[in-house]
């Protein structure tokens, strides 16, 4: 699976995810933090090499799609903001 694909499906599950546990009650921006950085993450540890702890590669990958995760979020609003 193409690099845009996966990270289209990543954008999908962080908006779903986000989605739910609003509805659930919890906080927004504990929301919008947890979840960009959990998924982040695992995108970051799926297109990298191992071991990811000594690949700087990973940690630049990471903080990228972290940001630019947080940044759609707070741009387009999704994720169950009324």
């Amino acid at each position: 699976m193409g690099f845009f694909i996966s990270f289209l499906i990543f954008v999908a599950i962080d908006a779903f995810l986000g989605s739910l546990l609003v509805t659930l009650g919890v906080d927004i921006r504990i929301v919008d933090m947890v979840v960009s950085f959990v998924i982040a993450f695992i995108f970051a540890y799926m297109n990298s090499r191992k071991p990811v702890w000594k690949n700087i590669q990973f940690h630049k990958n990471f903080a990228f799609i972290f940001i630019v995760l947080l940044t759609l979020r707070f741009l387009f609003n999704y994720g169950g903001r009324f």
